[in-house]
């Protein structure tokens, strides 16, 4: 389905002055850098190596890469390898950043205005919420309709929304559940901002790592002009020390203020990491491949690990992505929890505390190879005469 729309219309003069809400989730990271052997909780695949993307010529061209300015909207040869991913985007609907965060700060700094009403998932990323507060917006809260689950009633959102509504943000696979809504279900949240005359934020960070038996959804940029899609080869490709991410829209207004407030801050995105992207999206079907598989085993894994410790853990099992949501049972807070297996095991573990839900919740993050480890060292924590 796609949806058309009047105009994009430019956005007023920005605040001079923002002050940004805390990172808790980050904060916890930072605070916990140093102190672990294995995470079960971050959300990235198995970080590849430059051998895993370049062949021995590609690597010896790799010595002589010429390290001198790049082009403003991003390498051609990601742009166009970006653009195969979706349906009815061509290269100049792309626009390269340097990481998913920087996409998102600059969609918001360029299309809000101090007293938009922005209608956001909760909970979600931080910076997808916390930079819209910062500007100054009305933030009205998509919440699940069940919290423990972070399991999503599409038809609420239709009551959330009216023609003040400037923005509606959301994130399939859901960060941090892995739960998901089906296509008619993402038809009619473009059919609802279609409505209202809203752009639409739509954060794929997740999107290409669905479960075997999980359908994959459009994307947000084919169905509708005024939809912008956000994704990065961070999650999906385990490649996160490159900092590469990409926006994605045929609203060219969208790419051209974002052009253009690039040229105040980063203008352009390192050139050797965009190549390393452009050569990582070549090979996708067979990296994508080996992270599904490894997901759904890491999957099977928790899922026999909780029900050999339902005394203590309850798994909401996770339809898409690298993610999975855990209620535990013990005596201590979610917080506590993961600071004492921090201490005791070190292995990290986030909290729900963090990200904003129930501190009853544990994410798990379930693309690493090590993943068999860490469940092994939670079993010793969790049969310890401490617990």
């Amino acid at each position: 389905m796609r949806v058309g729309f009047s105009a994009c219309q430019p956005a007023q003069k920005e605040s001079t002055t923002m002050q940004l809400p805390s990172f808790s989730l980050v904060k916890w990271f930072a605070a916990a850098e140093g102190r672990f052997d294995i995470s079960l909780s971050h959300s990235d695949c198995e970080p590849l190596c430059v051998s895993d993307v370049l062949d021995e010529d590609e690597r010896n061209a790799l010595i002589n890469y010429p390290l001198g300015y790049g082009a403003f909207a991003g390498l051609e040869e990601l742009r166009r390898a970006v653009a195969r991913q979706y349906k009815t985007i061509e290269r100049d609907d792309v626009l390269i950043f340097s990481g998913a965060s920087e996409a998102i700060y600059t969609f918001m700094r360029t299309n809000l205005n101090p007293g938009d009403e922005v209608v956001v998932q909760c909970p979600i990323f931080n910076s997808l919420r916390g930079t819209a507060q910062a500007i100054g917006c009305k933030i009205v809260e998509w919440r699940p309709s069940d919290e423990m689950t972070c399991a999503f009633d599409v038809s609420v959102l239709a009551d959330l929304c009216n023609r003040r509504t400037k923005l509606i943000i959301f994130n399939f696979p859901h960060n941090p559940s892995g739960q998901m809504v089906s296509e008619a279900e993402l038809n009619a949240i473009v059919e609802t901002a279609s409505r209202c005359d809203a752009f639409v934020f739509s954060d794929e960070q997740f999107r290409l790592l669905e479960l075997p038996t999980t359908p994959r959804l459009p994307a947000a940029c084919d169905l509708y002009d005024k939809a912008v899609s956000v994704s990065g080869v961070s999650k999906t490709y385990g490649m996160g020390g490159l900092r590469i991410g990409w926006l994605v829209t045929r609203c060219r207004d969208v790419i051209e203020r974002a052009q253009e407030y690039r040229y105040y801050t980063t203008e352009m995105t390192n050139t050797p990491c965009q190549m390393l992207a452009a050569r990582a999206l070549e090979r996708s079907d067979e990296i994508l491949r080996r992270n599904q598989d490894r997901i759904a085993a890491n999957v099977e894994r928790l899922h026999s690990f909780a029900a050999q410790h339902d005394e203590n853990l309850l798994l909401h099992l996770p339809k898409a992505g690298t993610m999975a949501l855990v209620e535990q049972k013990t005596p201590f807070t979610s917080t506590q929890f993961c600071e004492r297996l921090l201490d005791e095991q070190r292995v990290f573990l986030v909290p729900g505390e963090s990200m904003g839900i129930s501190d009853r919740l544990l994410r798990f993050g379930l693309g690493r190879e090590d993943f068999a480890e860490g469940l092994d060292r939670l079993n010793q924590f969790l049969r310890s005469p401490s617990q």
